[in-house]
């Protein structure tokens, strides 16, 4: 099913960026879409604890779990932009995490990637943010 998803992405990310008129690199375009693709049939992908102390456990040198609560941080706010609010957290406050802990891993795993992906965090979840809002109807079967 795994393909199914990715292909499925990869279409919608296509018609996001012709619609838009957004151009992601290449590399971070396939990221965006394998994690998109990743994360539809995960229904426990949120930290075991709140996302804060997910951060402050993270070491140095940089191990997966930075880049698991990156991508995390990433998915939720491009998926859920409003996830936090209703505790009065912004959605900011975890682009801020998801950014930094890409930062961390870009010291030890693909400094291509994860340095673009630090710095553009925001962008890339407001992306990810009207790739999903502009696709629910079509696809909707995904988001059940």
């Amino acid at each position: 099913m795994q393909d199914a998803y990715t292909n499925i992405f990869y279409d919608v990310v296509q018609e996001s960026k012709g619609k838009y008129g957004y151009d992601l690199p290449e590399h971070i375009e396939a990221y965006v879409v394998m994690l998109l693709a990743s994360y539809v049939d995960r229904p426990n992908f949120l930290p075991e604890e709140t996302f804060a102390h997910a951060y402050l456990k993270l070491s140095r040198p940089a191990d997966y779990s930075a880049k698991e609560l990156g991508d995390t941080c990433l998915f939720v706010t491009g998926v859920f932009p409003a996830y936090g609010s209703k505790h009065g957290i912004n959605r900011k406050y975890y682009q801020d995490i998801g950014s930094s802990s890409y930062e961390i891993v870009s010291e030890v795993l693909n400094p291509d990637l994860f340095i673009p992906l630090s710095k553009h965090f925001a962008f890339v979840s407001d992306f990810i943010e009207i790739t999903i809002s502009s696709s629910k109807q079509k696809h909707s079967s995904l988001f059940r």
